[in-house]
This record gives C-alpha cells, sequence and structure tokens, in this order.
C-alpha cells in the first residue's frame, strides 16, 4: 500500500468497487447489475477505492465492514480503468475518508454521474445508459470464500 497518494488519476489507473448481493447481481445469471453503479438517493456519489494504491485484502476488509448479512452480502469486486469511467461522461474524484467515526481509507474515490437521484423517482434516460456504460465495461469477480478476510480469488485482470 502506498500513502503517496495524488488528487490527479492515471489515465489507466485501476478503479475497484465492492460488490454486494443480491442488490447487485442478476438472480439466474450471475452477473453484475448496473445497479452497482447507481449512486443512492440524494447523493451524486458510487463508492470506489484506488486499487494502484492499495491491496485486495485492504478492499476486502473495507466490504465487511460494509456487508449487512442476509440483505447485503459481499459478493467480489468489479474493476475499472480512469479511462472507462472518462468514456461513460462519468467522472471520479479522489475522496478519502478521514472521519474518526468511520473507517480511515485513504484510498477512497468517488465515480460521478452527474446527477442526483430522489427516492422513487426514475432516472433521467441519459443518466441509467451512463451507469449501465459503467457495469458493461466492468470486469466482474467472485470471490470464491466471501466470508475470508483475504481474497483467495483469480488475479484481478485490471485491464
Amino acid at each position: 500500500m502506498s500513502t503517496n497518494i495524488t488528487e490527479q488519476f492515471e489515465i489507466d489507473e485501476n478503479i475497484i468497487r465492492a460488490i454486494y448481493s443480491p442488490i447487485n447481481i442478476h438472480k439466474t445469471k450471475g452477473t453484475l447489475l448496473p445497479n452497482a453503479f447507481r449512486t443512492p438517493a440524494s447523493k451524486d456519489e458510487v463508492s470506489v477505492n484506488r486499487l494502484n494504491y492499495t491491496t485486495l485484502n485492504f478492499c476486502k476488509n473495507i466490504a465487511l465492514k460494509n456487508e449487512i448479512k442476509g440483505t447485503r452480502n459481499y459478493f467480489g469486486f468489479a474493476v475499472l480503468k480512469k479511462w472507462e469511467i472518462d468514456i461513460t461522461n462519468c467522472d471520479i474524484v479522489y475522496s478519502p475518508i478521514l472521519k474518526p467515526a468511520e473507517e480511515l481509507n485513504l484510498f477512497h474515490a468517488d465515480i460521478k454521474v452527474g446527477f442526483i437521484p430522489k427516492k422513487g423517482e426514475e432516472l433521467p434516460s441519459e443518466i441509467s445508459k451512463k451507469i449501465r456504460d459503467l457495469a458493461t465495461f466492468a470486469r466482474f469477480y467472485i470471490d470464491p470464500n466471501p466470508n475470508n478476510t483475504a481474497w483467495s480469488g483469480i488475479a484481478l485482470d485490471k485491464g
């Protein structure tokens, strides 16, 4: 892990997102749903980490701390390149988590889709397309041992 993190993103930088089941996974196909990149209500931020600066084990432990057993179970990771985020017309900003009440995370960033959704309202079609495009570009990796604290899956193809 590196603590020498710049605010600027390299064009080929690897961006990783924790994926949870059942909300981010197609029930019968086991594939990634666009919902994995949907911003929460009242926010324009999709929480991700800068994999070039951290490790899979760090990312997995953060993901495990954010799961809600039975409702939102950690399932694996999705990986994007910074340039893939760019061509979807989304932005990414470095946003380290430094608050004492939360888990310290110097590697945190947010993908911005350019829209703040309201709870219960449908997204505009151009925003839905951005979210679908992010999911299409993402390389999805199912964790074979989701309850372990260490990543034991295949090596991630970082594009």
